[in-house]
């Protein structure tokens, strides 16, 4: 994770979700936002404030949008069917309204306004190309620490991979994982 949940309200004024839903969801931003930028950002991370900001938003905004996109999903999963027309068609119903008092659920069977949002829920296609969009308008001209374009992929990279500058988040292999206990004095027997 590149942004953290005081980032997301703080500096990109994210409203969408709550801490949790957060840490979820940007966790799967980031690693589609690794994916595209062919895990450079672990080892070299933009040293550049802009640059860097550019990330932590377009994981923000990569995240509310998986966020939205899982929570459409969820919702016309509930309102899911058809209603047969008088003339034998069936077209697909939406939940308009429930009452609770003598259990009363009404459907609108008409066509449902389409949103970008409708089109990537049923189609992945249209989720994965709203996705890529997302990161290419924040990530298309930044640069990595090393001076190459995030979305650079070229194949081999132009410099070494080695840990310029790393995320607070991904700990470098120099930093140990693990608490080391001091060294123990040995002293000769007699």
């Amino acid at each position: 994770m590149y942004a953290d949940f005081n980032y997301y309200l703080t500096e990109y004024m994210g409203d969408v979700m709550e801490s949790a839903d957060f840490k979820r969801y940007s966790k799967k931003a980031a690693k589609r936002i690794d994916n595209l930028t062919m895990g450079k950002l672990r080892f070299a991370f933009p040293f550049d404030e802009n640059a860097a900001n550019a990330v932590k938003d377009c994981e923000c905004e990569l995240a509310d949008f998986l966020y939205s996109l899982d929570r459409y999903t969820k919702a016309a999963m509930d309102s899911v069917g058809t209603v047969v027309q008088e003339d034998g068609s069936v077209r697909g119903k939406t939940v308009t309204s429930i009452s609770s008092g003598s259990e009363s659920i009404s459907y609108s069977a008409s066509a449902a306004v389409n949103t970008e949002l409708m089109e990537a829920a049923r189609d992945s296609k249209k989720a994965e190309a709203i996705m890529y969009g997302i990161i290419n308008a924040h990530l298309l001209l930044e640069t990595d620490a090393n001076g190459v374009y995030l979305l650079y992929a070229g194949i081999p990279y132009p410099f070494s991979t080695k840990v310029v500058n790393p995320p607070p988040e991904y700990p470098t292999e120099e930093t140990p994982t693990e608490p080391t206990e001091p060294p123990t004095e040995v002293t000769p027997n007699e």
